[in-house]
């Protein structure tokens, strides 16, 4: 099945002094989106989300099947765990936000735990996933998407799908997130990262 997939993101700092988000995307034939926050403005926060993203990203292969996607996040789950007690074992240790998106064949397959937030925006309703891992459809002009707790903590829902209904690419919706999070102008604003995967049919 032809790839009918468009990705964008966009990131700030916030008033931290250590951008503690990391992300990577991949889009060929399953399109992979992963989003760790290591939560801390430190050193260790930022290893941690590295640490994570890496993992997922290496362990996803070509011949990753549907019926494999569970078994595997809980694989990584495990391998970040043992990976950050062997690798962060000093100073202070960052509390992980992770999250996962795996598209394939219109299917969408999710995971997270932590304060970041993954959602599924069809053109009218927001709807974030409460559960920690799903499996849904994703039809034409569907946008799903990942954003960190910095983001889930400056806008409210009605905001997001302001910025998701306009029509562009997800790239240029995900800049205008981000500067609405910038608007608000917080204190103690911590990193904020956008994430999200529109199908183009």
């Amino acid at each position: 099945m032809q790839n009918t997939y468009r990705i964008g993101n966009a990131q700030t700092i916030g008033t931290y002094h250590t951008q503690s988000n990391y992300f990577s995307t991949r889009n060929d034939n399953f399109v992979l989106a992963v989003l760790a926050d290591g939560t801390i403005d430190h050193i260790n926060g930022r290893r941690c989300a590295v640490l994570a993203v890496e993992a997922c990203m290496r362990e996803f292969s070509v011949q990753v099947q549907k019926e494999d996607v569970f078994p595997l996040f809980d694989f990584l789950v495990r391998k970040i765990q043992k990976e950050i007690r062997e690798y962060i074992y000093s100073g202070k240790v960052p509390s992980l936000s992770l999250s996962l998106l795996f598209l394939k064949d219109r299917e969408l397959f999710y995971y997270t735990v932590g304060n970041n937030q993954v959602f599924l925006y069809d053109g009218r309703d927001y709807k974030p996933f409460r559960e920690r891992s799903g499996q849904v459809s994703f039809g034409e002009r569907m946008t799903a998407g990942m954003v960190s707790g910095g983001v889930c903590e400056a806008l409210q829902e009605k905001e997001m799908v302001s910025y998701l209904k306009k029509k562009e690419h997800p790239f240029g919706k995900a800049q205008k997130i981000v500067l609405g999070v910038k608007k608000k102008n917080r204190k103690g604003a911590g990193n904020a990262t956008v994430i999200l995967v529109e199908d183009t049919l």
